[in-house]
């Protein structure tokens, strides 16, 4: 943010320090603690943002006053100089926290732009509502910057480079039968001429070959020497090809580590193309579950039900098809997806405590109640609506005094049921946050 929030409350005249710019620092010192405070525990989230986005919030609200406390840490005569609990400074001390945890935190950031959207549709105006309107302009900037981005489908995949080892090969052990070498001399003996002189003995020995020698008959004996070459040759070429003996390769390790590489490369090849069409996926499975106007979780067509409970169910559904970090053009989607429902008045608006206490009783949504109940905690404090849905056997869920006080709804609110069920997506998309992002940090916690 190029200024923050404090400084924007103090221009706007929303808080009033008397020129002293120590207090403000006193002011910012809160907000930083809550912040703090937040990082720790992002389920905060929630509660801080009813709260801190309602101009009419009790005094005795607990976020409220656990905004105080942290004020009086660092400015303990601040009740000197209001005339009663400064409600608009620990506005001003949760908004600035929030901003502060958003701007490294995407969780507590999309459950801000969330639950802003929600409470800003059934607000009337007030003294911040500019201060408030720009801030979710800017958060929301860069929430729907990164929900696109895990959206997108790219224009093309880059596949990984196939870097396969060529195992070595072990060499073929080739073994052959020693040439009978005093044999193959005795039968070119036979082939030169009919007697030859034992080179060894001296003597004269006969060949029982060729009986024509080569200065005699030439011809005769050409014919005689090559034939009997011949024979002589091949028979100890045979001789020797029949003596090879070649030792059997084990090939089973080379090629166990050939498809081992292979393996690899073809899962990562498909991680990497599973990773890049996600987002196509998304896109399509959302646009079949419009189209097919089936509930997923309930195996009923939307249109067997009435439509203040098909609209609620849809809204549950989407958020169990898509990831927390949505763009916004989501909840668009599911706004039309309710609209196109035959039943379905498209400006006929309902109370939000009516549409709450049909959706506490009806039986095709005891999933969704269940799945509420795990994200959020039994109404006391500032809380989402979908609490008194989920925790509906609890006192406070059903008694209607208190809803204004435990929402942060006007009494008065109404909504169409494409507008209350963009409402339960946000809240269950919000909670859902928050309370993934607690959950991861306890697991590291445990492991470590």
């Amino acid at each position: 943010m190029a200024e923050s929030i404090l400084l924007r409350f103090l221009r706007g005249g929303l808080i009033d320090v008397n020129g002293d710019d120590a207090k403000l620092d006193k002011i910012g010192l809160a907000a930083s603690e809550l912040a703090a405070e937040l990082r720790k525990s992002p389920s905060k989230a929630v509660a801080y943002v009813l709260a801190a986005v309602d101009p009419e919030v009790h005094a005795d609200d607990p976020v409220i006053v656990e905004a105080l406390d942290a004020l009086s840490k660092h400015w303990v005569t601040y009740v000197n100089t209001f005339s009663g609990p400064p409600v608009a400074v620990a506005r001003a001390i949760i908004l600035e926290a929030l901003v502060q945890t958003a701007a490294d935190n995407a969780t507590v950031g999309a459950a801000f732009v969330a639950l802003a959207r929600n409470a800003f549709s059934v607000s009337e105006p007030s003294t911040d509502t500019a201060v408030w309107a720009d801030v979710i302009m800017e958060i929301e900037k860069d929430v729907d910057a990164r929900a696109e981005a895990e959206w997108a489908v790219p224009s093309s995949i880059a596949a990984p480079v196939a870097d396969l080892k060529v195992p070595d090969l072990t060499p073929l052990t080739v073994t052959a039968e020693p040439t009978d070498v005093d044999h193959l001399k005795a039968e070119f003996y036979a082939a030169a001429g009919p007697q030859y002189v034992h080179p060894q003995q001296g003597q004269t020995l006969t060949s029982n070959g060729n009986p024509h020698w080569a200065h005699n008959n030439p011809p005769h004996w050409a014919g005689e020497f090559g034939d009997r070459m011949a024979a002589s040759v091949a028979e100890a070429l045979d001789t020797a090809v029949n003596g090879l003996t070649v030792g059997n390769a084990d090939l089973s390790e080379p090629i166990r580590s050939l498809a081992t590489g292979v393996s690899e490369y073809v899962a990562e090849a498909l991680t990497t193309m599973a990773a890049a069409t996600t987002g196509l996926q998304r896109r399509v499975a959302l646009v079949w579950w419009k189209e097919s106007l089936f509930s997923p979780t309930r195996r009923v067509s939307y249109r067997d039900l009435p439509p203040t409970a098909a609209a609620t169910l849809m809204a549950f559904d989407l958020h169990q098809q898509v990831p927390v970090s949505s763009p916004a053009s989501v909840v668009a989607f599911l706004a039309e997806t309710v609209m196109s429902l035959p039943l379905v008045e498209t400006e006929q608006t309902y109370a939000v405590n009516d549409l709450v206490e049909l959706a506490q009783t009806d039986d095709s949504l005891d999933m969704a109640r269940g799945a509420g109940a795990l994200l959020t905690a039994v109404p006391e404090g500032r809380g989402p609506v979908i609490a008194l849905i989920a925790h509906c056997d609890a006192p406070a869920s059903r008694n209607r005094s208190a809803f204004r006080r435990l929402t942060g709804v006007p009494d008065d609110a109404r909504l169409t049921l494409a507008q209350w069920a963009c409402w339960v997506f946000r809240e269950l998309q919000a909670t859902s946050a928050t309370a993934a992002s607690k959950a991861s940090r306890s697991r590291r916690r445990s492991r470590g």
